[in-house]
């Protein structure tokens, strides 16, 4: 597959990802029974395994890896944060307001993983 191909693939991979979590978010909040069902449950982890394995192939393409490039570590430990406050939100949020916050919180997270990517730069706002 050429690099452009496999970038197309992580960025539709990301779109797929951020609506999942933003439809869930909203049925999380509203108590839907929409998040009982098999799919809801089973199409993140698919999504995501894409996403993370065209991340992967991409950095190996272009030889850049986190930790020597300021930006892609930057991604990663945003990523890390997302994760964790998707998880408040999504499992372990104790109150609707809890879960809000982490919801809004990993959303917030998640537009400053998409400003790094953009900008290559770990401080991307002016």
């Amino acid at each position: 597959m050429t690099y452009e191909t496999i970038k197309l693939v992580h960025v539709s991979a990301v779109a797929v990802s951020f609506t999942g979590f933003v439809l869930r978010g909203v049925w999380k909040l509203s108590d839907s029974p929409l998040l009982a069902q098999r799919w809801v449950k089973v199409t993140p982890h698919v999504v995501d395994t894409v996403l993370l394995a065209s991340a992967i192939w991409l950095a190996v393409l272009v030889h850049q890896y986190p930790g020597s490039h300021a930006w892609l570590t930057a991604k990663v430990i945003g990523l890390l944060g997302y994760i964790a406050l998707g998880m408040v939100a999504m499992r372990f949020g104790t109150s609707r307001a809890q879960c809000f916050a982490a919801w809004l919180g990993a959303l917030l997270v998640f537009g400053y993983i998409v400003a790094v990517a953009l900008t290559r730069d770990p401080l991307p706002l002016p």
